[in-house]
């Protein structure tokens, strides 16, 4: 299979959460981590693409019409799957624990068993329409790899009429808030997402 595939099961999931378990989507907050921020903005963006008669979606998979979540907290997602030629995704990986340089010698080339050849920028996330998307929350380091994409796909959401909260810290590595048992700056960043989801929730 290919990343559509991946896609796909987090329709059919969150399609199942919707209808089987009768959640309402408004009481739905998404939380993406990494390449699952990816997919979970992903999901949101076909939600919008679908209510706007943009998108058509395979026969298995139910229609997502007005089932947009109320909100998503995304941490380091990981949403430009381009040929990095320059910035942050180049240069931070000799310092970062997580997306360190053997993650970019030996992961990334599996990227191309997941996406045709020639169509990167089509599959990744950052590239299409942040339109009409819901109130979003992004946590990244100023010193990891997905920072200069995180940063570019903040500022093309806000400016598509998106309601987007980013917080950033200072010398951590990627998807520095799942450290939060140890590391301080990490427990702050999980209460900084969690006051944002309760707020939002309440709304």
């Amino acid at each position: 299979g290919d990343l559509d595939d991946v896609l796909w099961d987090v329709c059919l999931a969150y399609k199942w959460l919707i209808s089987n378990r009768s959640v309402k989507p408004q009481k739905i907050l998404l939380l993406g981590i990494s390449s699952g921020a990816a997919l979970c903005l992903r999901l949101m963006q076909l939600i919008a693409e679908q209510e706007r008669g943009e998108e058509t979606l395979p026969h298995y998979i139910p229609n997502l019409v007005g089932t947009m979540p109320k909100a998503a907290a995304l941490f380091g997602p990981y949403i430009d799957y381009t040929e990095p030629k320059k910035g942050s995704f180049l240069h931070y990986p000799r310092l970062d624990l997580i997306v360190n340089e053997s993650v970019q010698q030996y992961g990334l080339p599996y990227l191309k068993d997941f996406i045709p050849d020639g169509r990167r920028r089509e599959y990744s996330p950052l590239y299409r329409s942040m339109q009409d998307l819901p109130p979003l929350c992004v946590v990244i380091s100023e010193h990891e790899a997905v920072h200069d994409m995180a940063v570019e796909f903040v500022n093309l959401a806000r400016a598509q009429g998106v309601p987007v909260t980013l917080g950033t810290w200072k010398y951590m590595c990627h998807v520095f808030p799942l450290l939060w048992g140890f590391v301080p700056e990490s427990q702050i960043s999980m209460k900084f997402v969690c006051e944002w989801l309760k707020q939002n929730a309440a709304q």
